[in-house]
């Protein structure tokens, strides 16, 4: 069955409207329950132009980064500029802001393009998430190592009980992947990923590399605008543990920041007061999640004039 145009545009923007209403409320209720205390620390403090520099411009360069990889990935059969690639990936993320575990990502860079495509936007999208978490396993990895024998007793055991149950995990998808549709759909999607030019893997791969040390060195900045005898040595492994840690809890991005605090008082309690370590997860919430959302939002509502050139899938 068939709809007429004006109907379609009724509900392509029914359903944008409600989109980002509900991007609104998530950002509004994340501020609205910061505690007023919280607030006057950050008026009341001397550097307060400093946290807006280096929030703002590693924030920029964090998507920024994010947009030339979506640019990447997309290069081998649709050539977009940078403003686009940006621009979508901004939106996606106001879209995904709603959902759990960033899920809504997927449907909102599909929607971006027709039909015929979607299955290729939809791996494209799987493909620059995986990276971005096997670099945050990477360096995640190296953090757990040094900061490993600092850990108390419980912290240690409850490491072990979350690898052990990883390892389970992976040992039945493993003997599994024969006999289940999806974990070979999975198999034959990581097979995919090995086709892809290694000049392109090795663009994407940095790309991810560049932004998680933008992202986890404005975490440090930030952290160190405040207490300025911070040791970067001390404190970068376990800003790097943090991010390993909390990316395997499912959670909203309304909670990353209540995650990532939660992390960062058992972690950082001996290098910084913990109203300061709430405080700056806050700000790298709102710098990183928040304001994005905003503009992926008002981006969500603006007319969309893209072109682009099609290549040949590969």
């Amino acid at each position: 069955m068939q709809f007429p145009h004006k109907t379609k545009q009724f509900w392509s923007l029914a359903v944008k409207l409600l989109v980002v209403s509900l991007s609104f409320i998530v950002i509004f209720r994340a501020v609205y329950e910061v505690d007023n205390s919280q607030w006057q620390l950050i008026y009341d403090f001397s550097k307060f132009s400093s946290l807006l520099w280096v929030g703002f411009f590693l924030s920029l360069l964090n998507w920024s980064l994010e947009g030339l990889k979506w640019r990447t990935l997309l290069s081998d059969f649709k050539v977009i500029k940078f403003s686009i690639a940006f621009s979508e990936t901004l939106r996606a993320h106001a879209v995904s802001i709603i959902t759990p575990n960033k899920i809504g990502e997927f449907g909102a860079k599909a929607s971006f393009y027709s039909k015929s495509i979607r299955p290729e936007i939809l791996k494209l999208t799987l493909t620059g998430q995986l990276y971005q978490l096997a670099t945050t396993c990477l360096f995640g990895s190296i953090g757990v190592t040094v900061i490993y024998t600092q850990l108390s007793f419980k912290l240690k055991l409850y490491i072990g009980i979350a690898l052990g149950i990883l390892f389970g995990v992976s040992l039945i998808v493993y003997a599994l992947k024969f006999k289940n549709k999806w974990l070979t759909r999975l198999n034959l999607y990581l097979i995919s990923i090995t086709k892809i030019s290694d000049i392109k893997n090795a663009k994407v791969l940095l790309l991810s590399i560049l932004r998680y040390v933008c992202f986890s060195h404005q975490f440090y900045l930030l952290m160190w605008i405040f207490q300025p005898e911070l040791n970067y040595v001390q404190v970068m492994p376990i800003i790097f543990s943090i991010y390993f840690i909390s990316s395997f809890v499912p959670t909203f991005l309304i909670l990353d920041a209540t995650v990532k605090a939660g992390f960062g008082l058992v972690l950082l309690q001996n290098h910084l007061s913990s109203e300061f370590i709430i405080l700056v997860s806050f700000l790298m919430w709102i710098f990183n999640f928040g304001i994005p959302a905003l503009f992926g939002n008002l981006l969500l509502l603006t007319p969309r004039r893209i072109s682009f050139h099609s290549k040949k899938v590969l």
